[in-house]
């Protein structure tokens, strides 16, 4: 088990735990301050974090303010991490945690009713996530107009199927490439 640092907010400077396991990748505490760079204010925002992992992501934005998270992580020794960072961090009450597939948890979340004003992805490297995700993004109503859909991605791993009036900014950090989309209501 690793330590990493958060980059903003009230808890800037405190340790997250990280599981050291095979085939886990971290999003760098450079890479981590770029996207909330990129994102700007999530003061009261509504996040859903998918491929949740250790819940780093979502410990950051609660720590800069965002409302209330959602996360989404099917590995269960993940999860057990991920609640323990929450509780130790006193966010356990702002975080809700569903042990499940992304692909499933979606229709899941659009039959509650769930809205999102951020969303954040970032599934293991190379694996069609990327896409298969994005894919199901498109169908079900968990996306406002002008909600905010960030996925972290291999540079090998095209970002496909997003909606043509959806806007797309990426940017690269080596391997790794963030690219930002703003959904937007088709214009009659």
């Amino acid at each position: 088990m690793g330590d990493v640092r958060l980059t903003g907010g009230f808890l800037k400077g405190r340790k997250v735990s990280v599981p050291a396991r095979e085939g886990a990748r971290y999003t760098s505490s450079k890479v981590r301050a770029a996207i909330f760079n990129m994102i700007g204010d999530v003061e009261g925002c509504r996040v859903l974090d998918l491929f949740a992992g250790s819940g780093l992501f979502s410990i950051e934005a609660l720590s800069r303010g965002a409302r209330r998270v959602v996360c989404v992580e099917k590995n269960r020794a993940m999860i057990d991490v991920l609640k323990e960072n929450m509780k130790r961090l006193g966010l356990d009450k702002d975080c809700v945690v569903f042990n499940m597939d992304v692909l499933y948890a979606l229709p899941v979340l659009s039959k509650k009713g769930d809205m999102y004003d951020l969303i954040f992805m970032d599934p293991p490297y190379d694996t069609g996530y990327v896409s298969a995700t994005v894919d199901l993004l498109k169908g079900v109503p968990i996306c406002g107009d002008g909600s905010l859909v960030v996925v972290e991605h291999s540079k090998r791993e095209q970002l496909t199927g997003v909606p043509e009036e959806w806007d797309v900014r990426s940017r690269f950090y080596g391997d790794t490439v963030v690219s930002l989309i703003r959904c937007e209501a088709k214009q009659d």
